[in-house]
């Protein structure tokens, strides 16, 4: 006697091949993007409308996020970690020579996510009206507080 299975089967049982996937790839390969960057263009959004009085001011005046990339562990759908990146610039001219002399930097700035924060309850957050100062789940803080300690 044989027995047969479906292939459906096997696959429930079979632990993903990676513990963690890129955002993007969660709950499978591809099927977050769409979720993943709406997110980050609100995100980035939000920053735009307080950088001007808060981090665009002095050296990097035209600071701006770059990238926002986060690690889900794929058998708990949480996030393991965030990272926002940004880049700003100051350029002068040397009135002597013409040439013009540019300092750029970039700043990477982990979100300051609880242990196992669910990605279902983080999408939450940033459909948001503002979920720049929103706290993040499980947490006491917002995306915001860990800015001003990575952005300087």
């Amino acid at each position: 006697m044989f027995l047969t299975a479906s292939a459906s089967a096997f696959a429930a049982d079979t632990p993903p091949a990676n513990k963690y996937v890129d955002a993007t790839d969660w709950p499978v390969s591809e099927a977050g993007m769409d979720r993943f960057f709406e997110a980050e263009a609100r995100l980035n959004a939000a920053f735009d409308k307080v950088c001007g009085d808060t981090f665009c001011e002095g050296d990097f005046a035209n600071l701006r996020p770059l990238q926002l990339r986060c690690s889900i562990d794929a058998t708990k759908g949480t996030f393991k970690q965030c990272l926002w990146a940004f880049a700003g610039s100051h350029a002068t001219v040397n009135p002597k020579s013409g040439a013009v002399q540019v300092t750029a930097k970039t700043f990477k700035c982990k979100l300051l996510l609880a242990k196992d924060t669910p990605a279902e309850a983080f999408y939450e957050l940033t459909k948001g009206d503002d979920p720049l100062h929103a706290k993040l789940p499980m947490a006491s803080v917002s995306i915001y507080d860990g800015l001003p300690g990575c952005i300087n």
